[in-house]
C-alpha cells in the first residue's frame, strides 16, 4: 500500500477541445520513425524527452501534461505519475524511480525523481504511439494466426536447445511454489482485466511484469500457459 505525496505547484491543466481522437493520434504518432533519436544505456533503449515533446508539439501544439502526486511506498521507494492531454483525450502512465540496474531506489533525491518524471513522460507518449516499439518488442504472446510459419524440425544430430534457467528467487521477490505461481497468475490476469483498457495498455503491462513472467515460463509451464491463454483472450477482446 502506498501513500500519496503532495506536489507543490502542481496545477491540473484545462485540456483544449480540438476534436482529436485517440485513434487519430495513434495513427499519426505510431508512423514516426524514432530510431535515429534513441540511445542505448545499460542494455535498454531510451528516447530523448526533448525530441519526443518537440515532435508532439509539431503535430499537436495544444497538448499539455501534468505530474500528479507521486506515490511513496512503505519501503521508501517512489513511483511517479504523468498525464498527457491532447484535446479531450488523456492517457496516464507511471514509473518507479530506479537506479542504473533498473531496481527501485529507496528514498530517492530530487534529481532522481525529476529525471524519472521525464522518462515517465516519454513512456506516456509511447502509449500514444510515439516510440511504442521501444517498449513493445516481441513480449506479448501471439495467437496462432499471427505466428511465424513453423520452421522445419532440426536434424536428429542437432542437440536440443535447453530453456534458459531463471531462478524462482530474484531481487525483491520469490515464487518458490506452484501455489504461489498460480496466485501470481490470478493477480496478473485480474489486474489486466480491470485496468488494461486497450492493446496499448495490455502490451505495456506485459512488458512491465516481464521479470515475473520469465520466472513462470522457466519454472511453471502450466501456470505460464494459463497466463498466455488469458492474455490471448484479452487480445482478441481488444481486437488484437
Amino acid at each position: 500500500m502506498a501513500k500519496q505525496e503532495a506536489q507543490s505547484g502542481d496545477v491540473q491543466p484545462t485540456p483544449v477541445n480540438n476534436g482529436v481522437s485517440y485513434s487519430q493520434v495513434w495513427k499519426t504518432l505510431s508512423a514516426i520513425d524514432v530510431s535515429e533519436h534513441t540511445e542505448k544505456k545499460n542494455g535498454l533503449t531510451y528516447l530523448s524527452w526533448a525530441w519526443a515533446w518537440g515532435v508532439l508539439m509539431k503535430h499537436y501544439p495544444e497538448a499539455i501534461y501534468d505530474f500528479p502526486a507521486q506515490e511513496v511506498h512503505l519501503d521508501g521507494t517512489v513511483t511517479v505519475h504523468c498525464n498527457v492531454h491532447i484535446g479531450n483525450c488523456v492517457r496516464s502512465m507511471w514509473l518507479p524511480v530506479m537506479d542504473y540496474k533498473n531496481i527501485a531506489i529507496k528514498n530517492p533525491d530530487a534529481r532522481k525523481i525529476s529525471d524519472t518524471k521525464m522518462r515517465c513522460l516519454v513512456k506516456n507518449l509511447a502509449m500514444w504511439g510515439l516510440g511504442f516499439n521501444i517498449y513493445a518488442g516481441e513480449d506479448l504472446p501471439v495467437t496462432p494466426s499471427e505466428e511465424e510459419p513453423t520452421p522445419a524440425p532440426p536434424k536428429k544430430s542437432a542437440p536440443a536447445t535447453a530453456k534458459k534457467s531463471v531462478p524462482t528467487k530474484q531481487e525483491g521477490f520469490d515464487i518458490p511454489t506452484e501455489e504461489g505461481a498460480t496466485e501470481l497468475v490470478e493477480k496478473l490476469v485480474d489486474f489486466a482485466k480491470n485496468f488494461c483498457k486497450d492493446m496499448d495498455g495490455l502490451k505495456a503491462f506485459w512488458v512491465e511484469n516481464k521479470q515475473f513472467i520469465d520466472i513462470l515460463d522457466a519454472n511453471y509451464p502450466k501456470q505460464f500457459q494459463a497466463l498466455k491463454e488469458a492474455f490471448t483472450q484479452l487480445k482478441e477482446k481488444f481486437g488484437g
